[in-house]
C-alpha cells in the first residue's frame, strides 16, 4: 500500500544496500530520487521488482559498472508509460533496454537541478 516513497539521500552506496527494497510496492507510482553517481555491486538489484504502477524514475549514477547493479531492478513495470531522469553526463546508450535498465518505450530526459 505505500504510495509514497521514503527519500533515499546517499550518495555513496553499499554492496546490495537498496536490493529488493521497495518490491512488490504496487502504489508506488514515483521512486524516490537516486542520487548517487557510482553504483555497488547489486545496490539496486531488483528495488522496484513489481512495482507495477510506477512511471517514474530518476537516477542520476555515472557509474553503472559494478556487477548486477540494476538486476532486474524494474521488472514488471509498465512499459511505454514512464519517464526516466538521468544525469546529462550519462548517455543513453550506456542504460541496457527493458528490466535491467531503462524500460521499454518510457521518456527519457536529462535531470535539470533547478527543477
Amino acid at each position: 500500500s505505500l504510495t509514497e516513497a521514503p527519500a533515499l539521500p546517499a550518495t555513496t552506496l553499499a554492496r546490495s544496500c537498496y536490493n529488493s527494497m521497495f518490491q512488490g510496492c504496487t502504489s508506488l507510482t514515483e521512486a524516490p530520487a537516486l542520487p548517487a553517481t557510482t553504483l555497488a555491486d547489486w545496490c539496486y538489484e531488483w528495488m522496484f521488482f513489481g512495482c507495477t504502477k510506477l512511471n517514474k524514475v530518476t537516477m542520476l549514477a555515472t557509474d553503472i559498472s559494478a556487477s548486477e547493479c540494476l538486476y532486474y531492478w524494474l521488472y514488471n513495470v509498465p512499459y511505454y508509460t514512464g519517464t526516466f531522469i538521468k544525469s546529462p553526463e550519462m548517455e543513453v546508450s550506456s542504460f541496457e533496454s527493458g528490466v535491467n535498465g531503462i524500460p521499454y518505450g518510457w521518456t527519457v530526459v536529462d535531470y535539470e537541478e533547478n527543477k
